[in-house]
């Protein structure tokens, strides 16, 4: 009984280490989605593609937030989903 406790400890704070990890990547890449928005306005060069690309990298980890919050995530999606952000 107290292993069952012991891994209902674990994956409660593994699942808040996720979800800080997956709030933080959001920031950055609305900051980033930002930036580019502003560099676009001021130099006409387009960066539509891109600004797109991460719009939709944020909508992708803001859905696997909710479903970390409801505690049924597939933790190799997210983990995917995070490695491709970074690259």
């Amino acid at each position: 009984m107290m292993a069952t406790t012991s891994d209902s400890g674990s994956h409660q704070e593994l699942t808040s280490e996720l979800a800080a990890l997956v709030e933080k990547t959001i920031s950055e890449k609305i900051r980033r989605r930002r930036e580019l928005i502003a560099e676009q306005e001021a130099t006409n060069v387009d960066h539509a593609e891109e600004i797109n690309r991460l719009q939709s990298d944020v909508y992708a980890l803001r859905d696997r937030l909710d479903q970390l919050r409801d505690s049924h995530l597939d933790f190799s999606a997210l983990y995917r989903i995070l490695q491709q952000g970074r690259t």
